[in-house]
């Protein structure tokens, strides 16, 4: 699947209904879309994010990210410094691919 395939299929199942999601280290968020962005809020499930204000994911964040996740997945070392760089919410981007590419 591609960044717009996997985009287009998490707005699509967060509009409906929201989605709890982990991060790579256990805490739960929830994402929710209005169609157009995605929002990541704090979840009322603990462990949660320390989300102090919810955090909007555009598609074009999400699409400079989104090459990056096969190294995430295997766990490459240094990856996180060149993510953040990118966008601080490269943590919950790549939470988010990885509950549609199972």
């Amino acid at each position: 699947m591609n960044a717009e395939e996997v985009w287009k299929k998490l707005i699509t199942k967060s509009m409906k209904n929201p989605l709890v999601l982990k991060t790579k280290r256990g805490l739960n968020f929830k994402l929710v879309s209005n169609g157009e962005c995605l929002t990541v809020y704090k979840s009322e499930i603990e462990p949660s994010s320390k989300l102090k204000i919810p955090r909007s994911i555009y598609k074009n964040n999400f699409e400079k990210v989104f090459p990056y996740y096969e190294r995430w997945k295997t766990g490459e070392k240094g990856l996180s410094k060149e993510l953040t760089a990118l966008t601080v919410n490269s943590v919950y981007i790549m939470a988010t691919i990885k509950s549609i590419k199972k």
